[in-house]
Parts: C-alpha cells; sequence; structure tokens
C-alpha cells in the first residue's frame, strides 16, 4: 500500500478532530460492534458503517449486486468520519454487493486520520491528502464512490464542489452512496435559536454571509476574520443562504461548523452533476449535541448517466 500526494490543502485541514470528537461518531461505532445490531443507535450521529447497514437493506442493492456480477470494484471514499469506515465500507462491498475492490482510495483533508488508515496497512486501499473537491483520480476512473454525511462538514460553495468531482471521476453507471441531514427538520430542535438570513447579514454583512458560504470551517476562523463578539453566535441556527441553509458552531474550543441545506438543494445539484436517483431512504432524529439537533437522514444511491464530465 502506498499513500498517494501529501500536500497540505489550506483552510480546513485542521478541522476534523473537534468534529469527530463532539459527533460521537467512535462511541456509536462500540455500541453498533458490541451489540452487532443498529438498534437504539438510530438517534446518535451515525458513522458509516451504521449508514452502510441502513443501504444494504435497500431494494435497488441486489440488483446492482447483480449488475457488478463480482467484478472488482474501483472505489474512493471521499471524507473519513473515523478509521473503521474503510473495513465496513469492504464488507459492504463483499456482503452486500457480491464483490471486493480492485482499488479504494480514501480521500480527506485532516490527514491524521489518513495516517491511521496508513498504519493498518490494508491491501488495495491508499490514502490521499487533498480537498475532496480536487482530488487527483482520473475523470470516470471510480466504479463506487462514497461520500458519508460530508455535505454536512463543509461550507455550502464547497460541497457544491465535492457533488461536481464525484461526477467528474464517476464512471458511466457507476454508483454513488451519499448519506447526507438535510435541513428540513431543524426548526424541531430543542432550545436552539434560529437567526434568519437577513438577520445574519447584517450581523455580518456581505461579506460576512460571503465568508460563511464559502470558506468558514469554525468559529474561531468567524472570530479571527470578524471578531470575538462572533462568539454569541455559536449554538444557533444561522441561516447562511435563504431557504433553510443553515451553519451551526459547536460546542468544542473551536467551534467546528455543521452545515445543513434543504433535500431538494441537493436533488437539484446531482440532476445537474448527471445523476439519477435510484433510491433514498430516510429518517427522522436526534443528533449527538447537547442540546440535540433535530435531523432529517437520508441514505441515497445514485446512478451515473450520460457522458461522464
Amino acid at each position: 500500500m502506498n499513500s498517494i500526494e501529501r500536500t497540505p490543502t489550506g483552510v480546513g485541514k485542521e478541522f476534523g478532530t473537534g468534529l469527530r470528537n463532539t459527533s460521537k461518531y467512535n462511541e456509536t461505532q462500540r455500541k453498533m460492534d458490541a451489540s452487532g445490531s443498529v438498534d437504539g443507535l438510530l438517534d446518535s450521529t451515525p458513522p458509516v458503517g451504521l449508514n452502510l447497514r441502513l443501504i444494504a437493506d435497500m431494494q435497488s442493492i441486489p440488483c446492482l449486486a447483480e449488475n457488478i456480477q463480482g467484478t472488482p470494484q474501483q472505489g474512493a471514499i471521499l471524507g473519513l468520519a473515523i478509521v473503521d469506515g474503510v473495513s465496513d465500507f469492504k464488507k459492504f462491498l463483499s456482503s452486500s454487493l457480491h464483490t471486493n475492490l480492485q482499488s479504494l482510495t480514501v480521500v480527506d483533508i485532516d490527514n491524521t486520520i489518513l495516517q491511521e488508515v496508513d498504519a493498518l496497512q490494508i491491501p488495495n486501499v491508499v490514502t490521499m491528502w487533498k480537498d475532496a473537491k480536487h482530488t487527483d483520480l482520473p475523470s470516470a476512473s471510480q466504479d463506487i464512490v462514497l461520500r458519508d454525511h460530508l455535505g454536512n462538514c463543509c461550507p455550502p460553495a464547497i460541497d457544491r464542489d465535492i457533488d461536481k468531482e464525484a461526477a467528474r471521476i464517476t464512471k458511466e453507471q457507476g454508483i454513488s452512496l451519499v448519506n447526507i441531514t438535510t435541513s428540513d427538520m431543524l426548526w424541531k430542535s430543542p432550545n436552539r435559536s434560529i437567526i434568519p438570513f437577513d438577520t445574519v447579514k447584517k450581523i455580518l454583512g456581505q461579506s460576512g454571509i460571503d465568508a460563511l458560504q464559502t470558506k468558514i470551517f469554525d468559529l474561531s476562523q468567524l472570530k479571527h476574520e470578524f471578531g470575538s463578539s462572533v462568539e454569541s453566535l455559536r449554538g444557533m441556527l444561522l441561516e447562511i443562504e435563504p431557504q433553510n441553509s443553515f451553519v451551526i458552531f459547536g460546542e468544542d474550543p473551536d467551534g467546528h461548523g455543521e452545515w445543513f441545506r434543504p433535500w431538494n438543494d441537493h436533488v437539484r445539484q446531482w440532476e445537474q452533476d448527471g445523476f439519477q436517483i435510484l433510491e433514498v431512504k430516510e429518517r427522522e432524529g436526534n443528533d449527538s449535541h447537547e442540546p440535540p439537533l433535530r435531523c432529517h437522514r437520508h441514505n441515497v444511491i445514485l446512478l451515473k448517466k450520460g457522458t461522464n464530465i
């Protein structure tokens, strides 16, 4: 196993640790591994292993497995919550799609978790320390691409660019597995104040809105650029695009951000990028924050259609 290109990726590369700790991915993973079930865990922030178990039961999976016919797959994971996600993905391919990996490239902006993957020395797995919106993967090279709540881990403009990159690297008739939490149920979150778009714009100005949409990953960054008074925005639901697109800055010292857009916004982007929705499984539940956010979660199977970009 060899790692692919190690180059620093700029803003956001320090972001992963705070998000992983606050989201309690490892804790949920341990409970799932111990019980062998997802029962009682659907109100926790889900690691990829939990999401893949839910996808494995979707109606499209047997048909996809039949189409693959055991052919080894070239795969990519864009953004990795915890290192267990690599082995969980391999198990999903073997148990649900009845195939294995010809190669798997794990892309992330946090080099620490990639070093953990490298240390496992898993056959056919390589790591790439890059921003997922600009990978070094060739166009139309991947049979299956996994994005696990990546859209909740970066500003909306960046996430839309990652969508485009996923479309670029996916083969025609390849599949993309997307796990996403939308903003549609956030208004049910207990003890959370909602700050509407016009008010956020008055507080931060247009430059602040632009920054929140394109480059701010945590509250520490926002305070550095716009002053310490924005600490008062921690924990609030800040509408950063009209029509229910929000960021929430969390409880860790840096105040990592999490982003939530409406379901229809994601659908429009996927369709523009040449994906067809094969199947969606959705559920409503809380996450691991205190106070909890009320989440509308979606497990989505996308098919790449037409001519690859």
